[in-house]
């Protein structure tokens, strides 16, 4: 079902301009095509990023991408606090999440805010449906589960929703670096998951280096901008693709 809400203009525009560059390898016909690995090999990469209760609460695009569509997961409500993340394994797992999945320059993109502790509700402000951690009355989610229940079903675990109808030339939600996404009532925890060029390996003549075998050896790709512990700001780069 969708869920859309309408594009802003000028975000449309920007997330167009932003895809009709290609992913920066010549493998990319078409700016409505998914990107080809042939000529850029990718990897996955993954960044977690904490919000304690005291941190700024609203959550903003990294970059300019399109959110295709969302999977709701109802689940717990436990801490995300840096010692339970350490001691209890599959914790993101456990808990109620709102999976945004799409695509950006580079190829697959993810974007997953996750419920807490104290967290009365996780906010999409382009999805007109979603409601989560609901006290009130059952979630999409919740409603799903029962409806598979009642109907001896077995439940995917999520309930789903699309955003085709949000700008019909890129069939989703697009969304410009720095835009607003939604937020938490507190804290959580925000986990990036995304496709980017990992560069290639130099050859015997170019010579290997102190860090051969390592990412930083390699010519172009993803970097890293941030450290693991570090705070990060609203507006700050946590990493860039860095051509050969």
């Amino acid at each position: 079902e969708d869920q859309s809400t309408p594009a802003r203009a000028s975000s449309e525009q920007e997330v167009r301009d932003t895809l009709a560059l290609g992913d920066g390898g010549g493998a990319q016909d078409s700016w409505w095509q998914p990107v080809s690995t042939a000529a850029r090999p990718t990897a996955l990469y993954y960044a977690v990023i904490y919000l304690a209760p005291g941190d700024y609460h609203r959550f903003h695009s990294p970059c300019s991408w399109v959110v295709e569509s969302r999977r709701h997961f109802a689940g717990e409500l436990y801490s995300v606090s840096p010692y339970l993340q350490r001691t209890l394994p599959g914790l993101f797992t456990l808990n109620e999440r709102v999976v945004l999945l799409g695509r950006w320059r580079y190829g697959f993109f993810s974007y997953t805010p996750v419920g807490a502790t104290n967290v009365g509700s996780i906010k999409i402000n382009f999805d007109k449906e979603l409601r989560t951690n609901s006290l009130t009355t059952d979630t999409a989610a919740d409603r799903a589960a029962a409806a598979a229940a009642a109907n001896n079903q077995p439940y995917s675990g999520f309930a789903e929703a699309t955003y085709a109808n949000a700008s019909p030339l890129l069939h989703g939600q697009p969304l410009q670096r720095g835009e607003e996404m939604g937020g938490f009532q507190l804290g959580s925890t925000i986990v990036l998951v995304f496709e980017a060029p990992k560069g290639r390996r130099p050859s015997f003549d170019e010579g290997w280096g102190e860090t051969a075998g390592t990412s930083e050896d390699r010519k172009g790709g993803w970097r890293w901008n941030i450290k693991p512990g570090q705070y990060v700001q609203v507006g700050q780069a946590i990493g860039w693709v860095r051509d050969e």
